[in-house]
């Protein structure tokens, strides 16, 4: 199995590999969404092929002795006119420099702006803006429910950007084991390698996610289980990017999750820092957190990633001494 698998673990029933260099709406505000079965309107396909055209090839410029020879490309998505792009970071790897390569074969240098490891996101700048024509690709409003219609578009095994299309098959998935911090639109939509750091978009070409990873058991070949990190956690990490702030927020106590039994899972309170959001916010050692925002958690890496994204209220919903109550968590940065 080639190199990618250096960010794998053995999860349950099968591995998790990344793909390598290579409250919730109704139904109705799924707008253009495509049934299943039919084929798509000429609207939904001109949106999917102004989206197509913000995706380009990615080649990370790795240090002798670092080069991945086996995924040699990954894919960036165009995010504004000014040249700013959005890749998966385990993309770059070991890389200290990158270019893009253009559908009409043309290959630019890209400056490395930004670096977060933990939700595997990675800003760039092209260093000629408007070598891609277009606005780039909006961000999607509203995390899309199960059964949107969606489309993954990326430089699958480095042949030049393509499209897939599926639908969403789950959304708000953490604790996969990929990151320290997961928010994860998954899809059925396939997925090779070469396609991380590109676009899950809905019919109306919005991100809805930036590819990241697949799930699968003994090969690195799509299954039919694919992560791309959720627009909001995108959005909250570019606007960190933009103007030099930080993208992380603390809870300020330390956790543990729960074991499996009758009672809801969660994480458990083991202690509290003094003046911290937990402890302004009347959280208690022996608590269990059990859900943000309404989304439950059963893992740090979950909890993490509904606390970064940009729409986080900063809700929390706990057990103790054998009841449930609501508490309200002070976000600001």
């Amino acid at each position: 199995m080639p190199d990618l698998i250096s960010r794998a673990r053995a999860a349950g029933l099968g591995v998790v590999i990344a793909l390598g260099v290579s409250a919730s709406p109704g139904l109705a505000d799924q707008a253009m969404a495509v049934p299943i079965g039919s084929s798509p309107s000429s609207a939904a396909l001109e949106s999917l092929s102004a989206a197509r055209r913000q995706v380009v090839a990615l080649l990370p410029d790795w240090p002798a002795g670092a080069v991945n020879t086996q995924e040699p490309e990954g894919s960036a998505v165009r995010l504004s006119p000014d040249g700013l792009l959005l890749t998966a970071d385990h993309v770059l790897g070991r890389a200290t420099a990158a270019r893009i390569r253009l559908e009409d074969g043309r290959i630019l240098a890209v400056e490395i702006l930004h670096r977060d490891p933990e939700t595997d996101l990675a800003v760039l700048r092209a260093a000629v803006p408007d070598a891609v024509a277009g606005e780039g690709l909006a961000l999607a409003a509203r995390d899309p429910v199960a059964g949107t219609p969606v489309c993954a578009i990326g430089n699958a095994f480095g042949l030049g950007v393509s499209i897939s299309c599926g639908v969403v098959s789950a959304q708000g998935r953490g604790g996969i084991g990929f990151n320290a911090i997961e928010d994860f639109v998954q899809t059925d939509a396939a997925v090779n390698p070469g396609a991380s750091g590109g676009a899950l978009v809905d019919t109306q070409g919005r991100l809805v996610g930036l590819l990241s990873a697949i799930y699968t058991k003994a090969s690195d070949g799509d299954i039919g289980v694919n992560f791309a990190v959720s627009a909001p956690l995108v959005q909250r990490v570019v606007a960190a990017a933009r103007d030099g702030s930080s993208a992380r927020r603390s809870l300020g106590a330390r956790l543990r999750a729960t074991p499996l039994g009758p009672e809801r899972p969660g994480l458990a309170i083991v202690d509290v820092a003094a003046d911290g959001p937990a402890a302004r916010a009347g959280l208690r050692i022996g608590d269990v957190l059990l859900a943000f925002d309404g989304w439950p958690v059963r893992t740090v890496a979950a909890l993490r990633g509904r606390m970064e994204r940009a729409d986080a209220r900063g809700q929390v919903t706990l057990r103790r001494d054998g009841a449930e109550l609501d508490l309200e968590l002070d976000l600001d940065d």
